[in-house]
């Protein structure tokens, strides 16, 4: 052969573009993924603004739809989160967590007689946090770093 440098050479980029191609599809599923979660939170905001808060089924209408949205939010953290999205992982972790905690605090506010203000005060801030973590991944998946105290210390809940 003529040219065995160049032999060598090709096979090695052969080797080194198939070699990564395993992290570009991994990178791809993960956008996929968060692309189908916000597709699919965004089917659930919609869904609980819609509910007739004057209707008797309202409670649980709403329950349901939050348990549906803590299961999107507890899939959401368990995907595999590529290297180059890393500060998502703790992110995704801590919005799954948070969301978990909120429908918890939700059902007890709901189920209770009388109403459970405290509970649902608690619930409140914990979706929020919860929503404020996915706002955080979605800027971080688009090549930005939130500015408005992102990864601040929260102080501790009034109620747990």
């Amino acid at each position: 052969m003529k040219y065995p440098g160049l032999t060598l050479f090709l096979a090695l980029l052969i080797l080194l573009s198939s070699a990564g191609c395993g992290t570009d599809k991994e990178l791809e599923e993960y956008k996929a993924n968060m692309e189908t979660f916000y597709a699919d939170i965004s089917t659930y905001d919609t869904l609980i603004n819609s509910i007739d808060v004057t209707s008797e089924t309202s409670v649980p209408e709403l329950l349901t739809a939050l348990d549906g949205l803590e299961e999107r939010f507890t899939w959401m953290a368990s995907l595999t989160v590529p290297e180059e999205f890393a500060i998502n992982e703790s992110l995704a972790t801590q919005a799954g967590e948070y969301m978990t905690n909120a429908v918890t605090l939700f059902h007890q506010a709901y189920e209770s007689e009388p109403f459970d203000n405290a509970a649902a005060q608690a619930a409140r801030e914990y979706y929020e946090r919860a929503n404020k973590r996915v706002v955080y991944i979605l800027a971080v998946l688009h090549g930005e770093m939130p500015d408005d105290g992102f990864g601040e210390n929260y102080p501790p809940l009034t109620r747990k």
